[in-house]
């Protein structure tokens, strides 16, 4: 899940590349993306934040964060 996040995040930078405070916010996404456990180490309500960013759906916000969290999963 997380590498699909990052792929997200990287067509999301391409869109917004001419719109400078869109294209910083996917950028410090990403950079938050490519930390070791950056989910497990983060507050729910900022991952939430984050997931919305990437335009995950409210209905498949909790099922897409369990899945980030799930250390015995395969992401």
């Amino acid at each position: 899940m997380l590498e699909k996040l990052k792929i997200i995040t990287d067509n999301l930078i391409e869109i917004n590349n001419n719109n400078p405070k869109e294209l910083k916010k996917y950028q410090i996404i990403k950079q938050i993306l490519n930390k070791k456990d950056c989910f497990l180490n983060m507050d729910i309500s900022y991952a939430y934040t984050i997931l919305k960013n990437l335009q995950i759906p409210d209905e498949q916000l909790k099922m897409v964060y369990m899945q980030l969290i799930d250390i015995d999963q395969d992401n």
